[in-house]
């Protein structure tokens, strides 16, 4: 038998050109962190860009990721201090023991770790598995770039719910605790030209404290990020003994609640509200002269 082509009937198959293909040479070497013992290691801003990161396998180490990055995993560390940097979807901490941790996330999952000091942003319900003695404290952070890298993280800073833990496992006692103090982590002289620090004067997230069940509680709400952040920094810079206990966001987007809070601004017209709320001795008098 034979067969019999024509060439000008058949049709070049179109070429697929994957995402991956379209993108950068990536060297995976450069997104991970591995095996260090008693090392100081950094990646710079700009040095991740939204990229996934690695890290495991480290002893007594200090790590920082000065970026923002897509989803983070660590792994098998000790004796460790790690600074992750914005992280628009998850980061998992498992087989991890004995180290302090400092990140921001839109989710925050840990398993089958022990003796860990978490200082955390999350913009969604922490969740803990087969781990015990967790310690967890309010992200306290800052360095020059970090604002900008919330953004392109897409994590909005009055949206932190770093205290409502979630823990399926059950057994008796409790696997983690609430810290209200921040955590205050030493950095390498090296890192000062970032310009930073953990000093919570400057941090780019409010520092939230638990609810205290005594004194006034004072519902305050603002239409621009820039106006409750100085409000915040007012009553936080004198001996007010007042507390913020929660932030509050709402857009547009959300056609349930903000409509019906866009009237307490009357005319104002506002594309976000920020509610804060504050508690303490004569909260409502002290919050207004602070207005």
């Amino acid at each position: 038998m034979g067969c019999f082509c024509c060439k000008n009937s058949v049709k070049e198959p179109k070429k697929l050109i994957y995402s991956w293909v379209e993108r950068k040479h990536l060297d995976p070497a450069d997104y991970m962190i591995e095996n260090l013992n008693g090392c100081t290691a950094y990646k710079s801003p700009g040095s991740i860009g939204g990229q996934q990161f690695v890290i495991r396998n480290c002893q007594d180490s200090n790590i920082y990721l000065l970026d923002h990055i897509g989803s983070v995993t660590i792994d098998d560390c000790q004796r460790c201090t790690i600074i992750v940097g914005p992280t628009k979807q998850s980061i998992f901490v498992r087989d991890t023991i004995n180290s302090t941790v400092v990140v921001a996330c839109g989710q925050f999952r840990v398993r089958d770790c022990a003796f860990l000091k978490i200082s955390l942003f999350c913009s969604t319900q922490p969740v803990i598995e087969s781990s015990r003695e967790l310690q967890f404290s309010c992200y306290q952070f800052y360095y020059n770039q970090l604002a900008d890298q919330f953004t392109k993280a897409d994590l909005n800073i009055w949206n932190n719910n770093w205290r409502t833990v979630y823990d399926y496992t059950w057994n008796e006692g409790d696997n983690w605790t609430v810290n209200e103090e921040p955590i205050v982590v030493d950095l390498p002289d090296e890192l000062n030209k970032y310009g930073i620090t953990s000093e919570s004067k400057k941090s780019v997230v409010p520092l939230t404290k638990c609810n205290q069940q005594s004194g006034e509680n004072c519902f305050v709400a603002f239409g621009f990020g820039i106006e409750a952040l100085r409000f915040i920094q007012a009553f936080q810079s004198h001996e007010t003994d007042l507390l913020l206990i929660n932030c509050n966001y709402s857009d547009g987007k959300d056609t349930k609640v903000f409509p019906e809070r866009a009237k307490l601004f009357e005319t104002k017209k506002v594309e976000t509200i920020i509610g804060l709320q504050i508690q303490g001795p004569h909260a409502i008098n002290k919050c207004l002269a602070h207005d």
